[in-house]
């Protein structure tokens, strides 16, 4: 029996090209070397995705000490500073970068500005692998992850400050926290870059207008994923109820009591197709039972792989 309840799936969704990037790197070295493939930090940041890959032989770790000597070794999509290069380097490690492009610009553009005699700011989270990574590439960089931390800064003796932002980040919340740097510096030069990648601008977009039709929204994600997190920031900023959810099981009771009848469904960056489709099955089992997307399919952009799989 039909419920008049429905779901309505954001387009776009799920994965980008830089974590399916990532992803195929691992698939290949797995495929042409064999386990055991060694990988710094979590290749992206899903539990599902990296459990999965640790059963077929891929070891994860924060360390590179201790590990065997030309070991294999993958950088994850979020990039590294050049002090881990330098050790991976040292260990005479075989490794494979599979840093996304767009982090990789990142690097770039922090050493460019910085050599012209700028002064760095990164916004963003200080514990996040990418903004470590950036900070990394230049000797003296500030780190900004909300609008009071801004007071805190330092005094700047350069005439132009740029800042950099994390990849992941909300272009709202970004605005404010550059505002907040202008006043600060107020007299000096201060530009942006405008960084945030396009995969995390159309998501939000997408959510957005998502959230405004709905009841409630779930995002599909990881709790350590920066951009699932945004994606439920800009759902309730936008006035629905918002769950970040991983997908792995369902939801309890008390919060399925208390939904209504238009559900909105997203999911982050790193986020499978799979896990996308067992929620909605199982929301269908609750009586869920229609399901309708919103939104257009995004430009279809593919990164070529490390030279030595092309």
């Amino acid at each position: 029996m039909k419920t008049g309840k429905k779901i309505i799936l954001a387009v776009p969704h799920g994965f980008c090209a830089g974590v399916r990037r990532a992803l195929e790197t691992v698939e290949r070295a797995l495929e042409l070397y064999g386990p055991p493939v060694y990988v710094r930090h979590e290749i992206v940041h899903n539990e599902y995705v990296v459990d999965s890959l640790r059963k077929r032989g891929v070891v994860f770790v924060e360390s590179l000490t201790g590990l065997p000597k030309g070991a294999r070794l993958i950088f994850s999509a979020h990039g590294v500073s050049p002090e881990v290069e330098s050790v991976a380097q040292l260990g005479k490690y075989d490794v494979i970068d599979a840093t996304c492009p767009l982090v990789k610009k990142i690097h770039l553009q922090a050493v460019s500005y910085y050599t012209r005699g700028y002064a760095v700011i990164i916004v963003g989270d200080k514990k996040h692998p990418e903004v470590i990574g950036t900070a990394g590439q230049i000797d003296d960089s500030c780190i900004v992850e909300t609008i009071d931390d801004v007071g805190n800064l330092p005094e700047m003796k350069q005439k132009h400050i740029e800042c950099l932002t994390q990849s992941t980040l909300s272009a709202d919340d970004t605005r404010e926290i550059v505002k907040a740097i202008k006043k600060r510096y107020r007299g000096k030069k201060v530009s942006v870059s405008n960084d945030i990648c396009y995969a995390t601008q159309n998501r939000q977009n997408a959510v957005k207008a998502l959230a405004k039709k709905c009841d409630a929204v779930f995002i599909l994600g990881s709790s350590s994923s920066s951009n699932a997190n945004r994606l439920r920031e800009v759902a309730e900023k936008t006035g629905a109820k918002a769950y970040l959810v991983s997908g792995l099981g369902g939801v309890s009771p008390k919060i399925l009591n208390n939904l209504g009848r238009v559900i909105g469904i997203s999911a982050g960056a790193s986020t499978p197709e799979i896990l996308i489709s067992k929620f909605i099955a199982y929301l269908g089992r609750k009586g869920w039972d229609k399901v309708e997307t919103m939104g257009a399919e995004e430009k279809k952009i593919v990164f070529k792989l490390p030279d030595r799989f092309a």
